[in-house]
């Protein structure tokens, strides 16, 4: 029999089931009645629109099952539908029960949905943290003309989701200035320097890796991707204002032009700003937008200033990167090796899973695995981003 404990870095528990789907939306329909709503929206993606979303974020797979990195629901009192992507159009079937109706995600959009499915007036209610400035604006500019309102308020499914995770608080750790190849004090006088030019007096980062990267920090909030949780006030100054919590930092010396602050005072920063502030509306949390507008902050939406240097490889970054391919490349050839020395049928999906993570730790160098394996035989092939569980475990 194959052994199906869990390997360091990824298990073979089913961790959602189809069944799970409609006591949750029972549930949601409640509140969603009682606040007066005619919907909610509920997307995949979590504060910081990242692939991989901490247990406390994951709030697509709790209410529905689908466990794919991408996609959203739309519950309303008397339908709910679930939008993916073509990567996922199998996955999302086997996943979710029949009450949520799978949508061709982008051909078929939120708005699209909305207005064939509700009347003039209705009012579908959304997390202004979980979905960015951009995604708003352009759902709004299609349903202005039937009148049918986006209405910001609370998380629905944090109100119903009673045994629901804490936050993620993994340690954080310096990343090293010889690979990173610049430190974090000339990274933020750079793009301090590109906000200055555009009389900008400070940038909101709203996303993680960005965050670690201009820091040279690396964090344990989530699997798969070193991401500390946080977020951040470059000014035109040279300064940083770094929301996080303490206890991740412990033992971290950030430079002297960072202040570490409680994620609480977040908004009571943005208040304070005397702008104009630039914001990324594609990674910007309209909840972020609507303080600054509240507070009368002057805006402009403009190029983030960190892209394109984090898009620039240092030659550190890139001699790292070439070593790191040449140690796992030689693993997969291990690997690939020892598949060619078995038998067909002699293995299964989790054997092969097993295999390929073993070669690599004997590198000595692994950190993490990218993403869980993808090893599927027969009709789990076909399954664009297929994770093996002890059930659909098949041989080869």
């Amino acid at each position: 029999m194959t052994d199906t404990s869990p390997t360091r870095f990824q298990s073979f528990d089913a961790t959602s089931s189809p069944d799970q789907g409609p006591p949750r939306l029972a549930l949601l329909r409640k509140e969603i009645a009682a606040r007066g709503f005619d919907g909610f929206i509920v997307p995949r993606a979590d504060a910081f629109q990242g692939e991989y979303v901490a247990p406390c974020d994951a709030r697509l797979a709790w209410l529905t099952g689908f466990t794919g990195s991408a996609g959203f629901a739309v519950v309303l009192t008397d339908q709910a539908a679930i939008f993916t992507d073509g990567r996922y159009q199998l996955q999302v079937r086997l996943q979710t029960a029949p009450d949520f109706a799978p949508m061709d995600y982008p051909s078929q959009g939120l708005a699209d949905y909305l207005i064939e499915a509700l009347p003039k007036g209705g009012r579908v209610a959304y997390d202004p943290w979980l979905h960015t400035a951009g995604q708003i604006v352009q759902a709004e500019a299609k349903l202005s003309d039937r009148h049918i309102n986006l209405v910001a308020c609370e998380n629905l499914v944090d109100r119903v989701w009673t045994d629901r995770p804490g936050p993620p608080m993994g340690r954080a750790e310096a990343f090293p200035e010889e690979v990173a190849g610049k430190s974090a004090a000339d990274k933020i006088a750079e793009a301090a320097a590109d906000l200055a030019a555009k009389h900008h007096a400070a940038f909101v980062i709203c996303q993680p890796d960005e965050l670690c990267w201009l820091l040279n920090l690396r964090g344990s909030d989530v699997t798969h991707t070193p991401l500390m949780h946080g977020w951040g006030i470059l000014y035109a100054t040279g300064r940083v204002a770094l929301f996080a919590e303490a206890e991740k930092l412990e033992g971290v010396d950030l430079p002297d032009i960072v202040s570490l602050v409680a994620p609480n005072q977040m908004g009571a920063r943005l208040t304070s700003l005397k702008g104009p502030v630039r914001l990324d509306a594609s990674s910007t949390p309209q909840a972020v937008l609507e303080t600054l507008r509240t507070a009368k902050v002057k805006m402009e939406k403009g190029d983030n200033p960190l892209s394109l240097a984090r898009a620039c490889k240092t030659q550190a970054e890139i001699a790292a990167t070439r070593q790191a391919h040449l140690r796992d490349g030689a693993a997969v050839v291990r690997f690939l090796h020892w598949l060619d020395s078995h038998e067909p049928g002699s293995l299964t999906e989790i054997d092969c899973v097993r295999a390929l993570e073993g070669f690599r730790a004997e590198t000595n160098a692994l950190r993490e695995i990218s993403f869980d394996t993808i090893a599927g035989a027969g009709p789990n092939g076909a399954i664009m981003h297929y994770r093996v569980t002890a059930e659909s475990n098949a041989p080869l």
